[in-house]
């Protein structure tokens, strides 16, 4: 049966929270997984990071770590020093979590997110190619620590170098590593996709990790326009048996707000109960399409 998760901003305003309080809250509802991001593990000591990961332990929730790299340590970047700073900053991220016992390291994690190309081009590769160039070199920590990296497939106004499942097996078959894997998430699939089910297909045994959410990044619903039928039927076709983290952001406000760009209530005045029932009710969706 997979894990179902969700990303830990769900339930902020800012990319900061008391992990101890939502770790027994994420298990109250019905989760699997909290996915956290590693600049809060990096602002936390040794000691505070020992305690959430016990804790979790504790709570049979299991922890992965999901970046988005800022424009400062661009993996991608022509600066040869800001790619160092990238590859420092990853290679930090991965030995904090092999410390924590964390073994999912997914998100725009070869690039900058939220930066696309500054000028014209009609071809992308000398950013390719210097993505690659940085991931090579990570890796072998990765496979050392034997933590899954998975790089994320996102939308063209948020990153520019993997925008498809196709893109996405090239670039990790080029890495060449064991540790290398893909993940997809439904929100930019809905943007750049043909098909959900061909990039599911596509993607097939490199996809390790899978992120959902509705069109405007609602939680996982009957009423929303997304094929979950669709959708689930492919990851079964293609025996698909990692996570399932919804990744949906709702509320306005704060830096979650202002950098997934939410510029309305999308929630539509909820309160947190009210968001909590959004959720259980997707994980119940889920667990059902999965199991038929």
């Amino acid at each position: 049966m997979n894990k179902i998760g969700i990303h830990f901003g769900y339930f902020n305003a800012d990319w900061e929270t008391d992990f101890l309080k939502q770790i027994p809250q994420v298990k109250h509802l019905g989760f699997d997984i909290l996915e956290i991001a590693p600049d809060a593990m990096m602002r936390r000591t040794k000691t505070e990071r020992q305690r959430i990961a016990d804790f979790a332990l504790e709570n049979e929730i299991t922890l992965t770590f999901s970046v988005g790299l800022g424009a400062d340590y661009d993996l991608a970047s022509e600066n040869d020093d800001i790619r160092k700073r990238g590859i420092s900053y990853t290679v930090e991220a991965l030995k904090i979590m092999n410390q924590m016992n964390i073994r999912m390291y997914s998100g725009v994690n070869y690039g900058a997110w939220n930066t696309t190309f500054s000028e014209k081009i009609s071809d992308k590769r000398p950013a390719w190619e210097r993505s690659l160039k940085s991931i090579c070199e990570i890796m072998k920590t990765a496979e050392d620590l034997d933590i899954t990296y998975a790089v994320e497939v996102v939308n063209r106004y948020e990153q520019g170098i993997l925008n498809t499942a196709k893109e996405a097996v090239e670039y990790v078959k080029q890495v060449g590593s064991p540790n290398i894997k893909i993940l997809l998430d439904t929100y930019h699939m809905n943007i750049e996709e043909d098909s959900f089910s061909e990039a599911i297909h596509t993607a097939g045994r490199y996809l390790a990790h899978f992120h959902v959410g509705e069109a405007n990044r609602k939680p996982p619903s009957l009423s929303g326009r997304m094929p979950w039928d669709e959708i689930t039927g492919a990851l079964k076709d293609i025996s698909y048996e990692g996570a399932i983290v919804m990744e949906p952001f709702i509320k306005m406000g704060g830096e979650v707000g202002h950098d997934i760009k939410v510029w309305r209530d999308i929630s539509e005045g909820a309160d947190e109960t009210e968001m909590e029932e959004m959720v259980r009710n997707s994980i119940h969706i889920l667990r059902q399409k999965m199991a038929q």
